[in-house]
């Protein structure tokens, strides 16, 4: 038989047990309804996290479009600044003679005459028109460049070895024009200018002075003497007017210079913008003339996109 002590622990531990369920149950509801709420929050979640997904899907569409665009101009500024001009209708070269009466007399008057005999035999030579000035001062430049807007300015005269270029002072004395100052005239001067050609000793600085404004230039790194600036000047001008592009034309005057004995072939330098090819470089077109197989600027960004 179940004495007093033993009943009482058997009931207390009942009692406990009982009070345990209660809490464990009470537990177990709050938990339920803590679930529930994680739960609810949850599919609250996954829902704004799809509604942003599909947003940020959109928007990155659009900033791809508008980089596309973007990029598309930007190719498009780019072959702008670099794309040489195409053939003209009619090309317009510009002679500027210099020889002051206290210089070492040039031949300036054959080599036009022989520039102008060039010319006439080209295939182009309808679509070529020469204008000369004489005696030339600084400021004539920009007058003669007004007046004519050619795409072609030649200079013949002297030239120092610092690489200044000798003008006339109106009294039929030296006048000296820098380099820098030669520059500046250019990049004021009319956007046809595509070429300026320094038919002058020493006048490498010149023409690498102004080739930062115009396609191209060409110029002499050490003295040369006339009979090779005739000549080479005559068919230059020749291989352009039979729409041969710059570096064929360049090439060809100096083969001149060969077949003539003339040994001064390598005193004729050309410099090309940056960005471009002299062999892209064409003044007058012709049948014969090839077309270039560079993939442009806008046709790579657009292979890039597609």
């Amino acid at each position: 038989m179940m004495n007093d002590k033993e009943f009482e622990k058997a009931q207390a531990s009942i009692m406990n047990k009982k009070a345990k369920l209660m809490k464990l149950r009470s537990d177990r509801a709050e938990a339920c309804k803590k679930m529930s709420e994680i739960e609810q929050a949850i599919a609250r979640t996954e829902k704004e996290l799809l509604g942003e997904e599909n947003d940020f899907i959109v928007l990155c569409g659009q900033k791809s479009q508008l980089l596309r665009e973007r990029a598309l101009q930007v190719g498009e500024e780019i072959e702008q600044a670099i794309r040489p001009q195409q053939p003209v209708d009619k090309l317009t070269i510009l002679f500027l003679a210099a020889n002051p009466q206290d210089t070492q007399k040039l031949a300036l008057d054959k080599e036009v005459r022989s520039i102008t005999d060039a010319i006439r035999r080209s295939e182009g030579r309808d679509g070529i028109e020469f204008f000369s000035r004489w005696a030339v001062q600084s400021l004539d430049i920009l007058q003669a460049i007004n007046e004519t807007d050619p795409e072609i300015i030649h200079f013949s005269g002297h030239g120092s070895e610092k690489g200044e270029i000798v003008l006339d002072d109106g009294s039929g004395n030296m006048a000296m024009v820098s380099k820098e100052a030669m520059a500046a005239a250019v990049a004021s001067a009319s956007k046809k200018v595509r070429l300026i050609f320094f038919n002058a000793c020493f006048s490498q600085k010149e023409a690498q002075a102004v080739v930062e404004k115009v396609e191209a230039a060409i110029g002499m790194n050490t003295e040369i003497g006339d009979e090779a600036a005739i000549v080479f000047a005559a068919q230059f001008y020749s291989s352009v007017g039979f729409g041969q592009n710059l570096q064929q034309a360049f090439d060809q005057a100096k083969a001149a210079l060969l077949l003539k004995g003339i040994a001064e072939e390598n005193t004729p330098v050309l410099y090309v913008k940056k960005g471009l090819s002299a062999q892209e470089i064409v003044m007058v077109e012709s049948e014969a003339t090839p077309k270039s197989g560079t993939v442009s600027v806008m046709q790579r960004i657009k292979n890039i996109f597609s």
